[in-house]
């Protein structure tokens, strides 16, 4: 039950309206949260993520009962990794001064997600001098991501740093949310053997079943824009990052040059032009392989439905480091997914748990083109495929049924 005298405080980087996927869920989150009884107040940024979709915000708002207090410091859109930088260290700092100077007449508990990469450190620092407990969302995994990419080496003196206050971070954590069973036990190794890992509960993301729900092709003027309608398309929409293997699925692609055989790419991000490049020397792109921007808000229910298969990618070493928010709108589409990931990732486990894909290693070009002619000669497999992903994500990975879980662990 909720209690009237606690004030839950909700610190994350992104939130409605930045397009950030992370902002959308910590948006879900916070309301319905407040909608089930809880007192929300979120503290975040202006939006950032990508020019031209998101206007300044004033300091002060109110979103759907949710109290949004936003940074006065300055910050620029995040079209590269110094301005990222930037974005991180003002808004960290920054919400360590909040935290540790505010002030509040009920008792506080804090919310906070892994992002920006500093931030958990900070958050543990805040509260354990004010005296509050604290919930750490984990959507990435730090330091293993930059070391996964080769931005820092693993044991030099920065990890060995960052790794010591990450692990206090999760020894003095309340609640520690994973996105899945390899998350929570990688979670468990870097914490320690004094970690009680009984404090981790497995909270999936999710997708709005309302907001993205299945539609055939015929009958989506997105797929019939894009010429999409006549051939076997092959989806990928979301962040184009260092951490997604589209060089293998693009590769794959060339094998289809003189077949009725699409792939589209929505998205943008640090990789992105590799990946362009990549299909030019291969002589495909804009034959076989198509690349589009982001797409507004309201047509994602017509572009993420607009082919036959669905693309989820990790790249190698990411195992239990993050968990694709890709996974729970390809399944919500009710396509089969083509999962580029390690077998033993969140992702592969899920797909194959359902039946509701295929699972292709990273870098087996030869695989990729097997599972795509083998749905092709297969329509039924295809039909059954993506039933199986509608319906397990209906069981499954719904808004309500996350939320759930977060309302219950924050009361209990």
């Amino acid at each position: 039950m909720a209690d009237a005298n606690k004030e839950y405080v909700l610190v994350t980087e992104y939130f409605h309206p930045d397009t950030a996927s992370t902002g959308q869920l910590m948006t879900d989150l916070a309301v319905g949260l407040e909608e089930r009884g809880l007192d929300m107040t979120v503290l975040t940024g202006q939006p950032n993520y990508h020019s031209g979709e998101n206007e300044k915000q004033p300091r002060v708002s109110t979103h759907e009962g949710v109290q949004v207090k936003r940074i006065r410091a300055p910050q620029v859109r995040q079209s590269s990794i110094p301005r990222r930088l930037f974005n991180w260290g003002i808004f960290t700092v920054w919400m360590f001064v909040v935290m540790l100077l505010g002030q509040t007449e009920k008792e506080r508990e804090v919310i906070f997600v892994s992002n920006p990469p500093f931030l958990p450190v900070a958050m543990w620092l805040a509260c354990r001098i004010r005296g509050w407990d604290y919930t750490y969302i984990v959507y990435d995994l730090y330091p293993d991501q930059p070391v996964e990419l080769d931005y820092i080496p693993e044991e030099s003196i920065p990890h060995r740093i960052w790794d010591f206050f990450n692990r206090r971070a999760f020894l003095a954590a309340k609640h520690i949310v994973a996105l899945g069973p390899v998350m929570k036990e990688r979670i468990s190794r870097n914490a320690g053997p004094k970690f009680d890992e009984s404090k981790v509960e497995i909270i999936h993301n999710w997708e709005d079943e309302e907001f993205i729900q299945p539609m055939d092709k015929e009958e989506n003027w997105f797929s019939e824009e894009h010429g999409l309608v006549d051939q076997f398309t092959i989806l990928y929409s979301g962040n184009i990052g260092d951490f997604h293997d589209l060089e293998t699925l693009v590769e794959a692609a060339a094998e289809f040059e003189d077949e009725d055989v699409g792939f589209l790419i929505i998205g943008e991000g640090d990789n992105k032009s590799n990946i362009v490049s990549l299909a030019e020397e291969l002589d495909i792109k804009g034959d076989t392989v198509e690349f589009l921007p982001y797409q507004p808000w309201d047509d994602l229910p017509y572009s993420l439905t607009s082919a036959d298969v669905s693309v989820v990618t990790v790249k190698e070493g990411f195992e239990g480091i993050c968990v694709s928010s890709k996974l729970y709108s390809a399944m919500a589409a009710g396509e089969p997914v083509l999962t580029i990931a390690q077998p033993d990732d969140d992702e592969s486990r899920i797909v194959e748990q359902f039946d509701a894909g295929i699972h292709v290693p990273q870098g087996d070009v030869d695989g990729i083109v097997d599972a795509i002619e083998h749905w092709k000669s297969t329509p039924e497999l295809v039909e059954k495929q993506g039933e199986n992903a509608r319906e397990a994500f209906e069981e499954n990975f719904t808004v309500d049924e996350s939320i759930d879980d977060y309302y219950r662990i924050l009361t209990e």
